[in-house]
């Protein structure tokens, strides 16, 4: 079982049974939940119409794993990892009801228990802003180190809006989120991404600029 850093929050155990329903909820505001994990997907190499054989790809902080098991329907070879033991619990039961080979891991992202250059692609959608800004430092270096020279990481998350949009994120934040997601969309992603060794660096904003998903490349 995965040491659990301080900055956890058991809510995700508790939680995780009802994790799916929320985040369908939430994605209502968004322009549905669907559509935003489909825009992580679409922007993994190798698993579109023709699909590469045997691409691995590794979801970081996978939650209940929808978006993994969406790759895996692609034919990659998809590993979902994630600390809590609550959401793999459920990841789990998604995967044995789709009869899928997703391979789940119970890990801190920090420390990837992987050797380098594993991976062709990567994902973290909706959990680098749960963590402090310096964790996110070491994550990024971490999934840098795993995947392939030129592989891609995609990652999908918060992004700070303006005008009225940014005013309703504010109040959003308030109620739902955490300093730490208040931290991270104040960050330049960019140069961060950039000191971790990542290249090509390209950013599409959504929902209003309230979102937005990233790409780079190893």
């Amino acid at each position: 079982m995965a040491k659990r850093p301080s900055y956890y929050r058991s809510a995700f155990d508790i939680l995780a049974p009802l994790y799916d329903l929320g985040i369908w909820f939430i994605g209502l505001l968004f322009g549905g939940e669907n559509n935003l994990r489909r825009q992580v997907v679409e922007a993994l190499p190798g698993i579109d119409l023709k699909p590469t054989p045997n691409i691995k790809v590794l979801e970081i902080c996978c939650g209940t794993a929808t978006i993994s098991l969406m790759a895996a329907e692609k034919g990659a070879w998809v590993y979902g990892l994630d600390i809590s033991r609550g959401m793999l619990t459920v990841a789990a039961e998604k995967a044995q009801e789709k009869q899928s080979k997703l391979r789940l891991v119970q890990a801190d992202a920090a420390y990837i228990p992987f050797q380098a250059g594993f991976f062709d692609s990567a994902a973290v959608s909706m959990g680098l802003h749960e963590m402090p800004f310096d964790v996110t430092r070491t994550i990024l270096k971490e999934i840098k180190r795993i995947l392939k020279d030129n592989a891609r990481l995609v990652i999908f998350d918060y992004h700070k809006a303006e005008g009225f949009t940014g005013f309703l994120q504010k109040i959003f934040f308030v109620f739902a989120e955490h300093e730490t997601a208040r931290e991270f969309i104040n960050a330049d992603l960019q140069k961060e991404l950039r000191e971790a060794g990542f290249k090509k660096f390209e950013r599409k904003l959504l929902a209003k600029g309230a979102l937005q998903r990233v790409t780079v490349n190893a």
